[in-house]
């Protein structure tokens, strides 16, 4: 059985990114707005780019 707070799927709705991040809605949209969360709009909605958040994560230098 999976838990709730694991990412599965690229790209994620904002309401999952807060569950599993522990960050506000609030929070999220505030990062998004400023350009420090990758986004992709599919359909109407504006979804998390999870993929990316996680490439640019393992190709940073440490």
């Amino acid at each position: 059985m999976t838990p709730n707070n694991q990412l599965h799927s690229p790209i994620v709705t904002i309401e999952k990114f807060s569950d599993v991040s522990g960050l506000t809605i609030d929070a999220i949209r505030a990062l998004i707005s400023r350009g420090k969360l990758p986004t992709m709009k599919v359909g109407r909605r504006r979804m998390v780019n999870v993929a990316l958040i996680e490439k640019e994560a393992l190709n940073q230098k440490q």
